[in-house]
């Protein structure tokens, strides 16, 4: 039996919830538009990426049926630095489970997350009163510090917490709906019928481009002082609030996966990438740690390239950024799977040394404890596999196609299982890492599927809309664990969650007297609120002119007719002559 299958512990969430999701996925034609201004000061650079990570291996020139070990034994391989040596028996599988199988904490929600019940509340663990207080705080420092550059001062009114939530819930909600590309005039304008009406009903279009244009997430006033020491200043405590209620709500279970996701970005920033091999191919790159089994994300770095000298200054090797990346995990003894850019032989091992962690990836053939007879060779039989096994980890190259090898290396796994049910006769620890490589590639899917993203010069803001999809699916991770029985799919989720976050806005701006009638007509319907009393005529004033009640305002039609039973005005279209008689019936 293999090791892989000596895990105790499986995920106590519903196993088939990533392949739910991944039957919702699809494709999404999108509209663009511009609705913000960028940050002058940012200066403008693009680097290409070194990540390359292709699984299968080319035989180069230099490397022919002749390069083989020059020492030759009958019980292990040697690495081409002449030192490192790979056992071809695997080890003693008659034995108990291994400590590093065992799982010590049990997947799931955890402290306050247990007892979300409800859309929102799971949504509240991670947008809470501190983000919501710290944005507001921002962004009416901003407001004050333009507000002399309009002429009206209703025009740069200040905002506040209320008002966004409604904002989220409006960026949630056309996400849901599948048109945050689209123009912002044309999910506005209703005069066809083809508008949102919970969005125009929460804020006016022009009230909405205003809050894009000036919602931030720093006191721009200190923000050139925090820059000098960190690149991300301009959204740094934001971030970390995010990150720290990701990782409070929710236990992994055991496998999780370690990758990039590329933020589609062309507008100004100094740590701006290229990578080709991306469908957005520019962008703000993106470490992730992810569950493997439910799509949760646990924490994020943002790659901004070298810091500047201070405590954000580190390392940007892919030993060290898994290193950082795996710290909420430490000791739990869970599976790390990462591909050909973050893994090394000293990473596996500090992994499973110092933090009791398992480690299984792809590893790149320029390695040097690599032997040779593990590299691609034309004389190697189609589908055979190779194996190498050392105390901490266990190698294995397999051969898919002609000139080509794929290499896995596993700390979690110690035999040579070949997949029966594989008609390519696959290594078990390549079936494995198939299956658990997923994890990001998986939330960059489920994020574009219902992305709140909007085109935007300004990265902090492509930041925060990442930063929003993610937190919308590790709520309904929360909820579906919470409420096992529940079968809501993702975008009614996403929808009742936009609706609970805009129903306060709706609900004042229903009792504000200067705006249209009718709006706020619409606006009680919406929230089942009974219509108030409507102005009713005098008894001593017999000819008082007043204003049809039915008719919208922009007809304005005056009437000195009114109904004898309630007393409201209504004009002639509204009204109906009765008799007596009929009346009494």
């Amino acid at each position: 039996m293999s090791s892989q299958k000596k895990r105790r512990v499986d995920s106590t969430l519903d196993p088939s919830i990533v392949e739910n999701w991944l039957n919702e996925l699809s494709s999404c034609d999108e509209m663009s538009e511009a609705d913000d201004e960028s940050d002058n000061e940012e200066i403008d650079t693009t680097q290409k990426s070194d990540h390359e990570s292709e699984s299968e291996q080319d035989m180069s020139e230099n490397e022919t049926n002749e390069n083989v070990s020059d020492v030759q034994n009958n019980n292990f391989y040697l690495g081409k630095d002449k030192t490192t040596k790979w056992k071809k028996n695997k080890p003693n599988m008659q034995i108990r489970v291994r400590s590093h199988n065992i799982i010590t904490h049990l997947p799931g929600p955890k402290q306050n997350a247990r007892n979300a019940k409800f859309e929102i509340d799971c949504l509240k663990l991670f947008i809470n009163d501190n983000v919501i207080c710290l944005i507001t705080i921002s962004t009416n420092i901003y407001i004050e510090s333009i507000k002399a550059n309009f002429q009206r001062e209703s025009d740069a009114r200040l905002t506040d917490e209320r008002e966004i939530n409604a904002f989220i819930g409006i960026l949630f909600l056309i996400g849901a709906l599948r048109c945050a590309r689209k123009n912002v005039h044309q999910i506005w304008d209703n005069s066809r019928g083809s508008g949102v009406e919970a969005c125009y009903l929460a804020m006016s279009e022009k009230r909405f481009r205003f809050l894009v244009r000036c919602i931030r997430f720093d006191d721009i006033n200190n923000r050139n002082e925090r820059r000098e020491i960190d690149k991300l200043a301009p959204i740094r405590e934001v971030f970390e609030y995010f990150i720290a209620n990701f990782q409070n709500n929710f236990i992994a279970s055991e496998y999780l996966t370690v990758d990039e996701q590329l933020l589609a970005f062309r507008g100004r920033c100094s740590f701006k990438q290229y990578i080709p091999s991306k469908p957005a191919k520019y962008g703000l790159k993106m470490f992730a740690l992810v569950d493997a089994k439910t799509a949760y994300t646990f924490n994020l770095e943002a790659y901004v390239g070298t810091q500047p000298e201070g405590p954000y200054k580190c390392k940007n090797s892919g030993e060290d950024i898994v290193l950082r990346l795996v710290q909420p995990v430490e000791g739990s003894n869970r599976n790390i799977t990462a591909d050909n850019w973050f893994t090394s032989f000293p990473l596996i091992k500090k992994l499973k040394h110092n933090k009791k962690l398992t480690y299984t990836g792809t590893i790149r053939k320029n390695k040097r404890e690599l032997p040779s007879e593990f590299l691609p060779n034309k004389n190697r039989e189609l589908h055979s596999s190779i194996f190498g096994f050392q105390e901490d980890y266990t190698l294995v190259s397999y051969c898919p196609k002609k000139n080509k090898a794929v290499l896995v290396v596993s700390s979690m796994h110690n035999d040579d299982t070949i997949d029966e049910e594989n008609l390519a006769k696959k290594p078990e620890m390549i079936t494995f890492y198939n299956k658990t490589k997923i994890g990001v590639d998986l939330v960059d899917q489920l994020c574009e599927k219902y992305n709140v993203a909007r085109n935007t010069r300004r990265w902090p803001m492509v930041i925060f809309y990442d930063l929003l999809n993610i937190s919308a699916i590790n709520a309904i991770c929360i909820y579906k664990a919470n409420n096992l029985n529940s079968k809501i799919s993702r975008r009614q989720f996403i929808e009742n969650i936009a609706w609970e976050l805009l129903k306060p806005q709706i609900e004042y701006r229903s009792t504000i007297t200067k705006l249209p009638v009718e709006l706020r007509r619409r606006a009680r319907v919406l929230l089942s609120i009974e219509e108030p009393s409507i102005s009713v005529i005098p008894e001593n004033l017999p000819n008082y002119v007043g204003r049809c009640y039915v008719c919208p305002r922009n007809k304005n039609k005056s009437t000195r007719r009114f109904c004898g039973q309630c007393r409201k005005y209504a004009c002639k279209e509204h009204m109906k002559d009765i008799c007596v008689n009929c009346l009494n019936e």
